[in-house]
């Protein structure tokens, strides 16, 4: 038993002087690489897309090691065909710290000036995200880290869909208030397909009318193509006497300025849900809406009255 005893201490003192020979001779750098945490999964989050810029939250995920601790501040630079299109620094707070796995949000504003080519092009070819990671954590045995990931993501960065506003009618026209439909054109550049679950657009049309509208359904926009979508819209009519006689015998244009805010959700494992906030101008000829209602109208009313002329000769003959 003595002898069992002997071999087994033996053993195990040959394994911890095997593991301080590796300690040893292993460059520092080279064992914290090994025992350091992996860093995996990327998701977008919350992205809010205006006119000038994206701004998002690029996710990943840190699975700590024995030896590790939890990331407590990283710097970043993501780039896409040579091209830095995102940096910065971020400090995590003990909450954010909280965990088995820990969520790292990165983040991210770009400009659409640098960034819209890269972007459609990456949809056309498929270009990968290049990232590199600094990340700073404590570990046990080697103390403060620094951690340095160099690598490609699979990742495809949502191109801004394009808006265009590609006809305007005014529906109704009374004293003291005015009826609408618009329709804008939704241009998905994207590979995934993305649901329009809110379309809201205020418009001040000349100095006499203030039109809001939403969405009256859900539309569904498909990868690479475009849809239009309507938006009815009602207005508040100020100085009714006046507008009126204005439309009527004033100038035929009348200029507006459009305030737009959408809401679309992607049919996409790694793309949350897209605001996008945006402004049009252009003009309305009046004259020619108000002819168009006429004459509406007045087709209207002549199927209505074909219609109960047959209902009458129907009567008739039975």
């Amino acid at each position: 038993m003595k002898k069992g005893l002997k071999i087994t201490l033996l053993t195990l003192l040959v394994l911890v002087v095997a593991v301080g020979l590796v300690f040893a001779l292993t460059p520092t750098r080279k064992l914290v690489r090994y025992f350091g945490p992996d860093i995996d999964y990327l998701r977008i989050t919350n992205v809010q897309i205006d006119q000038q810029t994206a701004t998002m939250n690029m996710v990943t995920q840190v699975k700590p090691s024995l030896l590790s601790g939890l990331v407590d501040s990283v710097a970043y630079d993501f780039k896409l065909y040579g091209t830095s299109i995102a940096k910065g620094k971020k400090v995590f707070s003990k909450a954010e710290l909280e965990g088995d796995i820990q969520q790292l949000k990165l983040p991210v504003t770009m400009n659409h000036n640098v960034t819209r080519e890269l972007v459609r092009r990456q949809v056309r070819e498929g270009g990968k995200v290049r990232a590199h990671i600094i990340a700073f954590i404590d570990m046990r045995l080697f103390g403060r880290q620094q951690l340095d990931f160099d690598q490609d993501l699979d990742m495809i960065l949502p191109a801004l869909p394009g808006q265009e506003l590609v006809d305007v009618k005014i529906t109704d026209f009374g004293l003291d208030n005015m009826a609408m439909l618009m329709t804008m054109l939704i241009d998905n550049p994207n590979h995934f397909d993305f649901y329009v679950r809110r379309y809201d657009i205020k418009m001040k049309l000349k100095d006499f009318a203030f039109t809001s509208g939403k969405l009256k359904k859900v539309y569904l926009v498909k990868a690479q193509s475009k849809t239009p979508v309507q938006v009815e819209a009602t207005s508040d009519i100020r100085s009714p006497l006046k507008t009126t006689f204005k439309a009527v015998f004033g100038d035929k244009d009348w200029p507006y300025h459009m305030v737009l805010h959408s809401v679309l959700e992607p049919k996409s494992d790694v793309v949350g849900t897209i605001e996008m906030d945006g402004e049009k101008t252009g003009s309305i000829n009046i004259v020619e809406q108000l002819k168009k209602i006429k004459e509406t109208n007045k087709a209207q009313k002549k199927a209505e009255k074909a219609q109960k002329k047959r209902e009458k000769e129907k009567e008739a003959r039975e």
